[in-house]
């Protein structure tokens, strides 16, 4: 009941990601009832019981995990830590604020990204004033260089929230050596933006950003960002329907199709209307080398009450540009859902091994579920349950899939921002074959 009062009310209001999380936690009290019962596992432990956010985890090809979150503070702070492979964050870093800037602005979800030759990038957005923090480290998270204002107020496209921030290896209109790295971002309240940041903008430069002219029936409600084989990035989103008039959420995507000549033309390079995905929400994209794949919360009825709540997977075709034939996972009834409380697929990037993961609630607790594919996606392992939850889960969870079976996850509750190692707590039941 809550859930679907809560569901009618970010639909009607068209409420952007970020104020619908600030509302559903607001009502966390409402919910313990959710989570409460279980107690947590062994492989799981709490990384920080004041965080202001969850946090985006990746890891190397050694499997160690590197991890960017926010702790509460005025302003709050940005924080970082190394987690050793199966292992715990031991030390963590807080990465300084600007001088000029420290005491003004409010902090987004801070990325910690990956680049070449030990390089560790932490990417904070800022979404008052609307610009980009980085910290660059070259000792592979050891240490921290100091901060970086990277752009002017309102740089990037739509920038009330940041969704997503994805490292561009293969950036093709300027060539630059290490530690240069360029930068796609999605972001979105209340249309859907993109924006191309190269770190060798002079303080206070501009990013190429611009605003998708058609973002398709709806407030665009959350979007993500995955690279096609030819290295062009594509953005996926999802668009707020109203369980009162019993129209859905629907998930769209928008790719890349040719290098564009000029930064100036980069939005000319895009397909120019949204592909439709099909009825659902909380789309999110990873890709690697056994290819791209979409993982998002679909409608099991055609009548669209209620909310989404079956889990599906879609890998991309790079001849067609369209998402295959999705595969489903799992088929949640209402009871074990909770509004914009969802998962994340990952990709590692040396071994292609596919990861899925998702909560499911229940009287008896919450549950985060893992699924994994070591094929390109053909078959996806059954379902194993990795952490039960304490403390009433909120927000999404970030995955990050290492080469050796194992990674990290991690998400936010109310006892704080929690990580847990990809350990199984029971075998899996069946394989999911495509």
């Amino acid at each position: 009941m809550r859930a679907q009062i809560l569901n009618d009310l970010a639909r009607c209001s068209g409420w952007s990601r970020r104020r619908r999380a600030v509302a559903v936690a607001a009502c966390a009290t409402l919910a313990c009832f959710l989570a409460a019962a279980p107690a947590q596992a062994k492989n799981l432990y709490t990384l920080d019981a004041n965080a202001a956010s969850g946090g985006q985890i990746v890891v190397d090809a050694a499997g160690n995990g590197y991890i960017a979150w926010l702790r509460h503070g005025s302003p709050d702070l940005v924080m970082f830590c190394k987690i050793p492979a199966n292992g715990h964050c031991k030390a963590a870093i807080n990465l300084p604020l600007p001088a000029a800037s420290a005491s003004t602005g409010q902090l987004d979800q801070p990325f910690a990204v990956l680049g070449g030759s030990g390089q560790v990038w932490v990417i904070a957005p800022r979404n008052d004033p609307a610009d980009v923090v980085y910290w660059l480290s070259t000792d592979g998270g050891q240490s921290f260089g100091p901060p970086v204002d990277v752009t002017v107020a309102g740089a990037f496209a739509d920038q009330a929230t940041v969704d997503d921030i994805l490292l561009d290896p293969a950036e093709p209109f300027i060539t630059n050596t290490p530690p240069v790295a360029y930068f796609d971002i999605a972001s979105t309240d209340p249309g859907l933006g993109y924006s191309w940041l190269p770190t060798n903008l002079a303080a206070g430069g501009n990013p190429t950003a611009f605003s998708f002219a058609n973002p398709g029936m709806g407030t665009v409600g959350s979007a993500t960002l995955g690279e096609q084989a030819n290295g062009y990035p594509v953005e996926a989103y999802s668009t707020l329907g109203s369980a009162q008039f019993r129209t859905p959420d629907y998930v769209y995507f928008f790719r890349q199709t040719v290098a564009s000549g000029s930064v100036a033309a980069l939005s000319d390079a895009w397909t120019t209307t949204p592909t439709l995905v099909g009825p659902g929400y909380l789309p999110a994209l990873a890709g690697g080398p056994k290819g791209l794949f979409l993982a998002y919360y679909a409608y099991d009825t055609e009548n669209f009450l209620g909310a989404p709540s079956e889990l599906y997977v879609l890998r991309y075709n790079q001849a067609t540009g369209l998402f295959t034939t999705p595969t489903s996972l799992a088929t949640d009834v209402q009871s074990n859902i909770s509004l914009n409380r969802g998962g994340t697929i990952n990709e590692n990037a040396t071994s292609g091994e596919v990861g899925v993961i998702w909560p499911k609630f229940g009287a008896g607790g919450t549950m985060m579920r893992l699924w994994t594919s070591t094929d390109g996606g053909a078959k996806f392992s059954g379902v194993r349950n990795v952490a039960k939850v304490a403390g009433g889960y909120t927000g999404t969870a970030a995955l990050a899939v290492n080469s050796k079976g194992g990674g990290f996850i991690a998400f936010q509750t109310g006892s704080g921002l929690q990580i847990a190692n990809l350990v199984a707590l029971q075998k899996p039941t069946k394989k999911t074959k495509h």
